[in-house]
């Protein structure tokens, strides 16, 4: 595809340097109406996919996934009723948060999570399933469990572009936990990495690539903000590091440290977007993927939701995220370019479109749609 007084100074100049709702912006249009309630959402070049609840009683399992192709305007669901996405009790979502669902798309094929209780009420999991429009439907890879007596595997995300697909582990190891009120808990990751979707039941580990805090694909590559441990669990550590590698061979490309905390990394094939938190508010630094500062802008306090290319940055703002902003990464100019109806999900940029899913009620039923807006 996480204070607005302390940032008043900041807004202002935005507003001043043209960041107002722009009047002549484009209104948005809908793609695709879901037969339910959309979890979650992505794009990569002319194909979509999402995540959506089916709650007709003719539907063959209420977990669906679907992929479209705008070309042709074809669409297929790549679920099954006897595979996992179907069979398993976990609902949608990353494990990260409990209702957040996470989908990424690489070309035809996607990958997705479920994630809940396991055999016990002190243990977590979260499945990673994936599938192809052409070729197999969902299959499941692994599954990723949190003990609360013993380490535990972390998801932390999942990216997608073009031939790409990948998802970042961290290995977290525990002592003195899940003993008595005088015992010392206390834990450090001990391992990870990013793994690639290599076919339909296969991955592989990418070479040297670290425990990741979050991470992004473009093209080949992957930037990853490291893992470190922290207060309370894992974190991007401060200062933070960024590394750039080769999703096949694992290469080092680059590597950086942003200015600020990060909060999310964006991945083009010539620019790294870091959506990080300073002393003087929220801004995103743009960088090359050998780690050469393009250029610093300073966006709104609620800023969250990044996507990039090499042009254009996008993302949402406000207490629900309803507002969706750009930046021109050689300009650095911000503005908003349109308003969607409920909290938009997993809103992105692919070219000069910008597209997410929302979910409406059309007669007193929920229903999810996905809308996009085309930006110059």
């Amino acid at each position: 595809m996480l204070k607005a007084a302390c940032f008043l100074s900041a807004a202002l100049l935005l507003i001043g340097s043209g960041a107002a709702y722009s009047r002549s912006q484009a209104k948005p249009t809908t793609l695709v109406w879901a037969q339910g309630k959309i979890a979650a959402f992505a794009q990569d070049g002319d194909q979509l996919a999402w995540e959506s609840y089916n709650t007709s009683k003719h539907a063959d399992c209420a977990k669906q996934v679907r992929i479209r192709l705008l070309g042709p305007k074809t669409q297929k669901i790549v679920t099954k009723p006897t595979g996992p996405t179907c069979d398993y009790e976990q609902e949608f979502g990353s494990g990260i948060s409990d209702d957040e669902g996470v989908l990424a798309l690489a070309g035809k094929r996607a990958l997705w999570t479920l994630s809940g209780p396991g055999d016990s009420m002190e243990i977590w999991r979260t499945y990673l399933v994936t599938a192809s429009y052409a070729g197999t439907r969902d299959v499941g890879l692994e599954y990723l469990e949190y003990d609360e007596t013993d380490g535990s595997d972390y998801l932390r995300g999942i990216s997608g572009d073009s031939s790409t697909l990948v998802y970042g582990i961290v290995k977290v190891a525990e002592s003195g936990c899940g003993g008595d009120s005088t015992s010392i808990c206390t834990s450090w990751i001990s391992g990870g990495g990013v793994k690639r979707v290599t076919g339909a039941r296969t991955t592989v580990a990418i070479p040297g690539a670290p425990p990741p805090f979050l991470l992004a694909a473009s093209g080949r590559r992957i930037a990853i903000i490291i893992a470190k441990t922290v207060q309370g669990g894992i974190g991007p550590g401060s200062p933070a590091t960024v590394v750039v590698k080769d999703a096949v061979t694992g290469v080092d490309v680059g590597s950086f440290s942003p200015a600020g905390t990060p909060l999310g990394i964006a991945f083009a094939p010539s620019v790294v977007a870091v959506l990080e938190s300073t002393t003087d508010g929220r801004q995103i630094e743009f960088r090359t993927p050998t780690g050469t500062l393009l250029r610093t802008a300073a966006v709104p306090a609620k800023a969250t939701g990044l996507s990039t290319t090499n042009k254009r940055a996008v993302f949402s703002v406000g207490k629900y995220g309803k507002s969706i902003w750009t930046v021109r990464v050689a300009a650095g100019s911000v503005k908003t370019i349109g308003v969607a109806a409920t909290a938009p999900i997993g809103l992105s940029i692919e070219g000069t479109r910008v597209a997410w899913a929302e979910n409406v009620k059309i007669h007193g039923v929920e229903r999810g749609r996905i809308r996009a807006i085309t930006v110059r």
